[in-house]
């Protein structure tokens, strides 16, 4: 009898163990950003989830994909150091990943327009922050740039900017030949490779200058001139919390 009372005991530890929160299961994941500003129909889809309505200071996590539909716009702060505001019409996967030399934050941008803020005096030693596309990468310690990607054939904006257009495949579809990526730097330096060869040659890209890749092709940097800044940043002005539930930004 006193044998099978110790088994009776145990047995119920082992299962009060295994289904307590927190014990003997994943971890709560850290959230990497943190919404600060939104306007109009923003999502966000998490793991298998449906989508969900993006709220002002929702957490973010890592592998969250964000997508701003028609006249949606929104402003995150990632890691607590760069900020991102995200276009209409534009989808992006955010990424965190520890490195021996220090943490690298990703905006993987489907398709669409975001501007990248990246306060350097706040960044750790060997972080880093990147915007990818399917053809193209960014990477940044410290700036200021906008990155917008699409196929062609599309309409071009002034600038040889790509024209925003509704998302219609998935994070990890099939590269597109046609693919066309445009950064633009507004202050400090942006390395833009081609993401699609290894060996590509990295273009540095300076305050109000330009590079286009277009699908495989290595960057072609511009120069930008007169007045081209203001049509730069149309649609990425900065929304503020009081018009977070729905309201358009001004």
């Amino acid at each position: 009898m006193t044998k099978a009372l110790i088994l009776l005991v145990t047995g119920a530890v082992a299962l009060l163990v295994t289904g307590a929160p927190g014990i003997a299961s994943a971890q709560t994941p850290t959230a990497v950003g943190t919404v600060t500003a939104v306007s109009g129909n923003v999502t966000v889809t998490r793991l298998a989830a449906a989508p969900q309505r993006l709220k002002i200071r929702d957490a973010l996590y890592s592998r969250d994909v964000v997508e701003a539909r028609k006249d949606g716009i929104a402003r995150i702060l990632l890691g607590g150091k760069t900020t991102v505001t995200v276009r209409e019409l534009s989808r992006l996967e955010l990424r965190e990943e520890a490195r021996a030399d220090g943490v690298r934050y990703t905006v993987e941008l489907v398709a669409g327009k975001v501007r990248a803020s990246v306060a350097r005096a706040l960044m750790g030693p060997g972080e880093q922050v990147e915007v990818r596309t399917r053809n193209a990468v960014a990477s940044v310690r410290g700036t200021d740039f906008i990155v917008e990607t699409g196929e062609r054939p599309a309409p071009r904006r002034a600038l040889g900017l790509l024209a925003g257009r509704e998302v219609g495949e998935g994070i990890h579809g099939g590269v597109a030949r046609s693919e066309e990526t445009v950064v633009v730097t507004l202050s400090g330096v942006v390395e833009v490779a081609n993401g699609l060869e290894a060996t590509g040659r990295a273009e540095r890209v300076g305050a109000y200058e330009t590079a286009r890749i277009s699908g495989q092709g290595e960057p072609i940097r511009l120069q930008i001139h007169g007045d081209g800044v203001k049509s730069l940043l149309k649609g990425l002005t900065p929304v503020r919390a009081a018009h977070s539930h729905g309201n358009r930004a001004e």
